[in-house]
């Protein structure tokens, strides 16, 4: 069985490798390999162009290659074929490393003891400027989007004992050990008391910027906006529009509206953002290829092309 393979990222030859080693059974092809795309049932994508994707008039299962499916849907010449995508407790991992990362640079005002080494300024406790680091007990981060990566970064930081509450789209169908919120009435409230908001929200109809002037409104004039979901969920004017206006709000950015950022972007020189190239969520190529072979073994197995992606729903 012929399977297509199709990305651009800079490790793709060890992705082939690994797949091909995973499916030695079956036949991955590429472009190169010019295959015959009406044989072709099954497909692992990254960023597939639409001009290839309308080739492959037979295909009956995608696979994305991260967690991410917006690359997907985005297709002009999508229809409908249903979608998996990655789900792995390493990236989850690796999101929330990121995000701890984020929260402990802004927390133990780590940006300025690195500002005041370049200038050997000695700002200790008997400084007047000394800031005393906030204790992760009387902090209050609030995630916005709580799917696999966004509910374990959630119990990471709990863990740690910060406080911790979620916002989603739909009423929690599993009890969580913190506070939920799902109703449109009470974002205002969930964004207000949050000293801290972690961005986890997918690319939907309905995200497009999702954080904008109102948003960013309501929250505190001294909080970090962590965004490791995805760019278009932010409306970047409004974002830059307010942390000129208050200095001492800071975002922590992993994406962005579009990429890589452009050199002339604002962010880059904003002393109160920090920039990043997404890769707060990096796949994790064995555990990724595995869990592909996983669902394929499966699908095969039950002759049934079922996706893990709610088409409806863009996530």
């Amino acid at each position: 069985m012929n399977i297509f393979f199709y990305c651009c990222w800079h490790d793709r030859d060890q992705w082939l490798k690994i797949i091909r080693k995973k499916f030695k059974k079956n036949k991955i092809v590429t472009l190169e390999d010019q295959p015959n795309f009406s044989t072709i049932k099954y497909a692992i994508i990254w960023d597939l162009p639409d001009e290839v994707y309308q080739k492959l008039a037979n295909v009956k299962l995608l696979f994305s290659m991260g967690a991410g499916v917006d690359h997907i849907l985005n297709l002009p010449s999508y229809n409908k074929t249903p979608i998996v995508r990655i789900i792995d407790s390493f990236m989850a991992e690796r999101m929330s490393n990121h995000v701890i990362s984020q929260v402990l640079l802004y927390q133990l005002d780590l940006k300025n003891h690195m500002k005041n080494q370049k200038s050997k300024l000695w700002i200790g406790e008997t400084s007047k400027n000394f800031k005393e680091p906030i204790l992760n007990s009387n902090l209050m981060v609030g995630i916005l989007g709580l799917g696999s990566l966004g509910s374990h970064v959630a119990n990471s930081l709990l863990k740690l004992g910060y406080n911790v509450q979620g916002f989603k789209n739909s009423k929690p169908t599993k009890k969580n050990s913190f506070p939920v919120y799902y109703r449109k009435k009470d974002l205002k409230k969930f964004v207000s008391i949050s000293d801290i908001i972690v961005s986890i929200l997918p690319s939907t109809t309905h995200t497009i910027n999702f954080i904008d002037k109102k948003f960013l409104n309501s929250m505190k004039k001294r909080a970090l906006l962590i965004n490791v979901g995805r760019g278009s969920s932010i409306n970047e004017k409004d974002l830059i529009y307010h942390l000129r206006s208050y200095k001492l709000f800071y975002a922590s950015l992993d994406v962005f509206k579009k990429e890589p950022l452009k050199k002339t972007h604002p962010f880059w020189n904003l002393k109160n953002v920090t920039v990043t190239p997404h890769i707060a969520s990096l796949t994790v190529i064995d555990s990724a290829v595995e869990y592909i072979y996983q669902i394929f073994q499966k699908v095969k197995k039950d002759n049934k092309y079922k996706g893990n992606v709610d088409l409806k729903k863009g996530y």
